[in-house]
């Protein structure tokens, strides 16, 4: 189980701490006018998905987490300088930050068993990390480890 047995509790304090007490960003704008608006029967458009239940987001989240490992193992398979490596692990880093913001949002919604719910999905999805790609990450550090920029960047997946 090695690292993974860390990872679900990482990840889970990672997710509440994006509620920190304060308000997530509205998703809808506000209008504002002067003048009435005529009285309608019928709900606006939305162009929004409903969103997922607890189950499904905490599947999203984590299977983002298992595409984040891949991605991972696959910028630093063929073992590129430290300095190169830590400038694509930092965008790529950015790139699942800014996705996993949203999805603590998403999560931080919910009432108790629905987080609850969400983060035994993720620890799921995690269990499904092929001991192969876990290997390869580990090997990836390891590899790194003698530059510690590089060798946090990549821990911090």
């Amino acid at each position: 189980m090695r690292t993974v047995a860390v990872l679900p509790a990482v990840l889970i304090l990672g997710l509440a701490a994006c509620g920190g007490g304060t308000t997530a960003p509205s998703t809808t704008a506000a209008a504002t006018s002067t003048t009435a608006a005529p009285a309608t029967t019928e709900a606006p458009a939305t162009t929004e998905a409903p969103a997922p239940g607890p189950a499904e987001l905490g599947e999203a989240i984590g299977n983002r987490y298992l595409a984040a490992y891949g991605d991972v193992v696959s910028l630093l398979a063929d073992r590129p300088d430290a300095a190169a490596a830590a400038l694509a692990l930092a965008a790529l880093k950015e790139q699942y930050v800014q996705e996993m913001v949203a999805f603590g949002w998403q999560r931080e919604a919910l009432d108790t068993a629905g987080r609850a719910a969400v983060d035994a999905a993720i620890v799921a999805a995690l269990g499904r990390l092929p001991a192969a790609s876990l290997d390869a990450y580990q090997e990836a550090y390891a590899h790194y480890s003698s530059d510690i920029d590089t060798a946090n960047l990549i821990a911090s997946f």
